[in-house]
């Protein structure tokens, strides 16, 4: 007989305040009660894209409430994000635990799952301490904000795009005119066959009219003005969680750096039993890729892709993510003893390789951090001029010089989501505001997994620029493989809380932490290390000017110089694994 799904909408969830949030209740077609997982969606609840694993949970005898957590914001008449300072995700996300918790077909034990912003929703209901929470699987999210906004520098492409503008058709329907898409369907209608992107040029982007930014515009605005400051401090709740966790994410997230949210509960967590009890699985794919799993015909299994932008990873890659979703809440939320807490707490996939190692920890302790030293003969712009990149100090070497020109930025490649994936660069290789800088040919090869770090020596003629940078693996057949990348803003090169304009030509030290990456540079690939000054639309265009780069239209030609001498020894670090 086949299974059933009991499937009932428009559920009302109460929360302390009396307010209701609509939520899609999943049910077994059995008699309950049972262990229930609660995701919080912020927006578009409608989509379908946790459906195959909630089938498949289900199935399993778990219980299911996706509740639309905007639903608050149509009550209100108030868009409360995640970028605001006065959201109510942490209170609502505690009572819709207790309020599950009380109904007669849940058994008393509540998990939480998300990927995203429903991670970011899990999270913050966690610092809360719900009696009835049991364990978290959660990906796709960062400690602080500043982390999800690297450099300090606004993610124009995806936030612009995929999170301002969707959002604005929520309260479009309350001014008097129609000024924009007042629903999902229409905002994407008009993106792919009107706008085409046109809103990512606009300037300045605090102009933006209502048809785009509908009433967030206040909201908008203080977000860009505290670009610098950490709105959610996850970090320093770590030691008051007290919850089991599973940690997700990929290689090609833009962010990975939900590792340092398994870092930090191992090391923070309430308990030593919470912080043996963390897990992480890192693979090669996107930010998105786990929306995107296919039930294979005629079985109960859903896998993710090995093959992720421009890169096939082979079928090690495909794995089975309900089904690890599911061993983790049979073992936290029905007792059952199975496998999932028996193998390392680390599970990364080694790129390049094409395998999965299990770690102790996050980073790996066995690590060397090594330097690699940037050289020239002061022609290092695009792969063909004399950029070279190896372990010898440099001596008396002339600088790397180009021009930025925000008119003309380097150009992201991403896929039609704005979401990171492997990529070759070649196809950026006439640009001569690159500065490429790449070993010889290899002949040993060379594991790099951790997060590397870029310490640079330059110079600019602007008081306020970007410099950006990333680490490529070139194959034997020309492919150069992106790997991770990372930017500073110069304002903000001694950290967030301080900004501070350059002076012209004076030399600064400027640090680029890169996001996390694990590769396996094999026999006859080179290592290559590429600086610029932008990468639009992944982050917006730093105007030159040392102004409001968000509020003005002015734009300055940059002079950038690079130095790798013997007092200026550019370099980038590198987490080899012995």
């Amino acid at each position: 007989m086949k299974e059933k799904v009991v499937i009932k909408k428009k559920v009302q969830t109460v929360m302390r305040d009396g307010t209701k949030l609509s939520a899609d209740l999943y049910l077994p077609g059995t008699k309950g009660p049972f262990p229930t997982i609660v995701e919080r969606v912020p927006i578009f609840k409608e989509r379908d894209i946790t459906s195959y694993m909630f089938d498949f949970l289900v199935k399993k005898g778990f219980a299911i409430i996706s509740q639309d957590s905007a639903s608050r914001w149509h009550k209100e008449g108030v868009i409360r994000p995640f970028f605001s300072t006065d959201w109510t995700d942490a209170e609502d996300g505690y009572d819709t635990i207790e309020w599950v918790a009380r109904q007669p077909w849940c058994n008393g034990k509540v998990g939480s799952f998300g990927y995203s912003y429903s991670s970011w929703t899990a999270w913050v209901l966690a610092t809360q301490k719900p009696p009835h929470l049991a364990a978290l699987f959660c990906g796709g999210m960062v400690p602080k904000s500043t982390d999800w906004q690297m450099g300090g520098v606004f993610r124009i492409g995806r936030q612009l795009q995929k999170t301002l503008g969707p959002m604005a058709t929520y309260n479009q329907k309350k001014f008097k005119k129609p000024f924009g898409p007042s629903n999902i369907e229409e905002y994407q209608y008009q993106e792919d066959c009107t706008n085409k992107n046109k809103w990512l040029w606009y300037l300045p982007i605090k102009e933006l009219p209502l048809e785009m930014i509908g009433d967030l515009k206040k909201r908008f605005h203080d977000w860009l003005d505290n670009i610098n400051i950490d709105r959610w401090n996850l970090d320093e709740y770590f030691e008051k969680i007290d919850l089991p966790v599973f940690h997700f994410t990929s290689w090609y997230d833009r962010l990975s750096r939900t590792v340092h949210m398994f870092k930090g509960m191992r090391e923070k967590g309430a308990s030593e039993e919470t912080r043996r009890n963390q897990r992480m699985i890192i693979g090669p794919w996107s930010h998105m890729d786990w929306a995107k799993g296919k039930t294979i015909k005629n079985s109960n299994i859903a896998i993710l892709s090995g093959k992720v932008g421009q890169v096939d990873f082979g079928n090690e890659a495909q794995i089975d993510l309900p089904r690890i979703v599911c061993q983790w809440f049979e073992y936290w939320l029905m007792e059952k003893k199975n496998n999932i807490m028996n193998k390392p707490p680390v599970q990364l996939f080694i790129m390049g390789a094409n395998s999965w190692r299990g770690e102790n920890s996050w980073p790996i302790k066995r690590s060397v951090l090594t330097d690699f030293y940037l050289h020239s003969k002061g022609y290092a712009n695009t792969p063909f001029g004399d950029g070279w990149l190896n372990n010898n100090t440099p001596g008396n070497e002339p600088p790397d010089k180009y021009f930025y020109d925000p008119r003309d930025p380097v150009m992201t490649l991403y896929n039609a989501n704005y979401q990171d994936e492997p990529h070759d660069q070649r196809v950026l290789d006439h640009r001569r505001d690159i500065l490429v800088y790449q070993t010889e040919v290899l002949r040993n090869p060379i594991e790099v997994t951790g997060e590397p770090l870029l310490i640079l020596y330059a110079s600019s003629s602007v008081p306020d620029t970007d410099f950006t940078v990333k680490l490529i693996d070139v194959w034997p057949n020309g492919f150069s493989q992106d790997l991770c990348y990372g930017i500073v803003r110069t304002r903000f090169r001694d950290g967030f809380q301080e900004p501070k304009m350059m002076k012209k030509g004076e030399i600064y030290e400027l640090k680029i932490r890169l996001l996390p990456t694990s590769n396996l540079f094999k026999v006859g690939h080179k290592i290559r290390v590429d600086i610029s000054s932008s990468d639009f639309p992944n982050f917006d265009r730093n105007h030159n000017t040392g102004g409001d780069d968000y509020g003005e239209s002015n734009l300055v030609i940059a002079r950038q110089t690079v130095y790798h001498e013997t007092n200026y020894q550019t370099r980038i670090q590198l987490p080899l694994i012995p």
